[in-house]
């Protein structure tokens, strides 16, 4: 984890400042303090960077990059009794903790069949794509062209046919 990371990062960087003492004080290289300054200073600056990168990924809500956004759709689509996937969002909530929310198109089925529609995409979305925490509206009614993934998804498909 990321807490991890930044612990061994302050270990490497007290190692570096100890060994570069004891070689100075051996040999009078005293210009190898500011190398070693400069070289902890580039590996804070690094490890700030990757930090200030993911905290603006997590605020901005975006998908996470792990996550192929068609492919999950496909793996929904496979759920016996799921007919449709549209209004389609994955987010980060911190760095290990995701998100999902979706509509979910069904025949028009009671609310028990319905529940365990839902328990099986939960248990898809949680060990195939480490998503803890979702909000799925299950419907009986087709997807509608105006929602944005739909959109996007009929796009893609009518590039991919007039380019192949």
């Amino acid at each position: 984890s990321i807490t991890f990371l930044h612990l061994i990062g302050d270990v490497m960087s007290t190692l570096g400042a100890v060994i570069a003492g004891i070689i100075i004080a051996f040999t009078n290289w005293n210009w190898l303090d500011p190398l070693v300054s400069v070289l902890i200073g580039v590996f804070i600056l690094w490890n700030a960077w990757g930090i200030l990168r993911q905290s603006i990924h997590i605020l901005l809500e975006s998908t996470p990059e792990s996550i192929d956004l068609n492919s999950m759709v496909d793996t929904l689509l496979k759920v016996d009794g799921v007919r449709g996937v549209h209004d389609l969002h994955v987010w980060s909530i911190n760095e290990s903790l995701r998100a999902l929310s979706a509509h979910i198109v069904t025949d028009d089925v009671s609310i028990s069949a319905g529940a365990s529609i839902q328990q099986n995409l939960n248990e898809i979305l949680t060990h195939q794509y480490n998503i803890q925490h979702t909000t799925l509206q299950l419907e009986c009614a087709g997807c509608a062209h105006t929602l944005l993934f739909c959109d996007i998804n009929e796009t893609s498909h009518e590039h991919e046919h007039a380019t192949g």
